[in-house]
């Protein structure tokens, strides 16, 4: 269980690496109709990505893809080392996790390549 434990710390901090994406846009020659216009752009841009990247299925996919990498992978190493059902119990936490947080952060950066394009072809500077 420790050992499980010890290879979770580096996928959680995978994990908070892949933040959510908010633009950084110039604004700075919006005169202010066009600022107010900016805030509608802003939230039907942010409407279109959440609309459009978080897919469930292929995270979930992802997810079963690594455990099941992972449990093979585990067994394998549990065969050199002599304990091969702790080797595939651990390989298939960690990579379960691993395809999870793989799904996670494309997901991520699929809304965040949407939301840029978004608010780029209406016309705005995104510095990010």
């Amino acid at each position: 269980m420790n050992k499980i434990i010890f290879l979770a710390i580096p996928a959680l901090l995978f994990l908070v690496s892949c933040a959510s994406y908010e633009p950084v846009v110039d604004t700075y020659s919006l005169n202010d109709e066009e600022y107010n216009r900016y805030h509608r752009d802003i939230a039907e841009c942010r409407y279109i990505a959440e609309n459009n990247s978080l897919d469930e299925e292929g995270v979930f996919v992802s997810t079963a893809g690594g455990a099941a990498v992972g449990a093979g992978t585990g067994a394998l190493i549990g065969v050199i080392l002599g304990d091969t059902v702790e080797g595939l119990a651990i390989g298939a936490v960690v990579g379960g996790l691993e395809g999870f947080l793989h799904g996670v952060c494309s997901s991520d950066e699929e809304y965040a390549y949407i939301y840029r394009n978004c608010l780029a072809g209406r016309g705005y500077h995104v510095l990010n």
